[in-house]
């Protein structure tokens, strides 16, 4: 039987959780923007549009690497809860080698392809493709600490570290670029960055990974592949969803112009890092309370509701003042990004929602919701592919495409969820 008292510790303790981890994660967050702020000054307008379309096509190459850290972290906690101190430094000792040998293979493919890359992304600094390719490698082992960390329900600890790692990436390669190595400067800081940060976070951890007495086991090494496999779709897919615009425009459009879309799509998201925060604090607590079997309904409506006024709100900002904005964290050399922002910044708000109710759906465990976002994907890309003839154009689609997903997302949760849920209460 469950005391009403440890009962009340456990959602303090997961209010704590939430808010500590909320709070490194928008300061991450806000180091993450500067690097984009900076760079958008202190490089050209075509090679902050590379950096951008680069940016972009890790985020989708990297969705393994994404989708493995999320499972870690289920491995991690399941090990801590049964105290086995062994197999977590085994699974850590055996994932470092793994995770540097598949960092290394990603690292080839991108190296043999970078001519290919150059020339569909109009990226004609082979080096800085080179240097890219290196710290898409590192994606993989760099995933290890926060998973560990979260795991082991270090929330302190891993807010430090986000803060700390967001914090080295900014001033490294901001360095480099100071120093006159622009594009190259960026991403071998970065490189160095994450290296740098990695050893940073040994020191995190609560225990030394060394001895003889580590014994083997691969149980939790197949696991680990198994719960990965069901939320690799949905990683990837929200990840299209909001990067491959980017890559489209960079192939289809000008140099310069990428560069000012890259500056609307940077300003734009500043919406997705404030109002998804809600997202942020909505996905523990929904987890916890779908584990108990408790009514989760009630708090969805409370959350989407503070995320309603979050996003109007944003939303409402960049018609008034997109100009600026645009000149606060640009200057004067976007320009010609005015013109964009309040449209996409409709665009960005859809896709909040749509970030928020997927995170619901994995949160109460349905996993087949990569399903409805499929069809949004594939369309986005065929959309774009056709009709690309001015960038309002390419908004719309976005727009449009968001508005598809959203809907068969809404009509999932009515038919799947909500109306179970009411059938369950009317039961009882």
């Amino acid at each position: 039987m469950i005391k009403v008292s440890d009962l009340k510790k456990f959602e303090e303790s997961n209010l704590y959780g939430t808010v500590v981890i909320g709070v490194g994660t928008l300061i991450s967050a806000f180091f993450s923007y500067l690097v984009q702020f900076f760079l958008g000054r202190k490089l050209s307008i075509s090679d902050y549009g590379s950096f951008n379309a680069l940016l972009s096509l890790s985020y989708l190459a990297g969705v393994p690497a994404t989708v493995l850290g999320v499972s870690l972290v289920k491995i991690v906690s399941e090990l801590f809860v049964k105290d086995d101190n062994h197999q977590l430094k085994y699974l850590f000792k055996e994932l470092v080698a793994l995770l540097l040998l598949t960092g290394f293979a990603f690292f080839i493919i991108f190296f043999f392809f970078r001519f290919k890359i150059s020339e569909v992304l109009k990226i004609y600094n082979i080096t800085s493709i080179v240097l890219f390719s290196a710290l898409l490698g590192l994606g993989f082992i760099s995933l290890l600490i926060p998973s560990y960390l979260q795991g082991l329900q270090k929330f302190k600890k891993l807010a430090i570290f986000q803060i700390i790692g967001s914090l080295t990436r900014f001033m490294v390669p901001a360095f480099f670029v100071l120093l006159g190595f622009g594009l190259n400067g960026v991403f071998g800081g970065m490189f160095l960055a994450s290296i740098l940060s990695f050893f940073i976070g040994l020191a995190f951890l609560s225990f030394k990974v060394n001895g003889s007495e580590i014994s083997r086991n691969t149980e939790y090494l197949k696991k680990l592949i198994v719960f990965s496999l069901p939320v690799l779709f949905v990683s990837f897919f929200l990840m299209s969803l909001n990067n491959i615009d980017i890559i489209l425009v960079k192939t289809f459009f000008s140099p310069d112009t990428a560069g000012y879309y890259s500056g609307v799509v940077t300003l734009g998201k500043i919406l997705l890092f404030g109002a998804g925060a809600v997202t942020i604090i909505m996905f523990p607590k929904i987890t916890a309370l779908y584990s108990r079997g408790t009514n989760y309904i009630s708090e969805l409506k409370k959350l989407l509701f503070l995320l309603t006024v979050l996003v109007l709100g944003g939303v409402a900002c960049y018609f008034v003042f997109p100009a600026l904005l645009t000149h606060v964290f640009f200057g004067k050399g976007f320009e010609h990004s005015i013109q964009y922002l309040p449209l996409f910044s409709i665009f960005v708000g859809l896709y909040v929602f749509i970030n928020f109710f997927v995170m619901f759906f994995l949160a109460v465990n349905k996993r087949s919701v990569s399903i409805l976002l499929l069809p949004g994907v594939l369309l986005q890309y065929l959309l774009i592919s056709v009709y690309h003839e001015t960038i309002f154009q390419v908004i719309w689609i976005n727009i449009f495409i968001c508005i598809i997903t959203l809907s068969l997302l809404v009509i999932y949760l009515y038919t799947n969820v909500i109306k179970c849920q009411a059938e369950l209460i009317t039961k009882s």
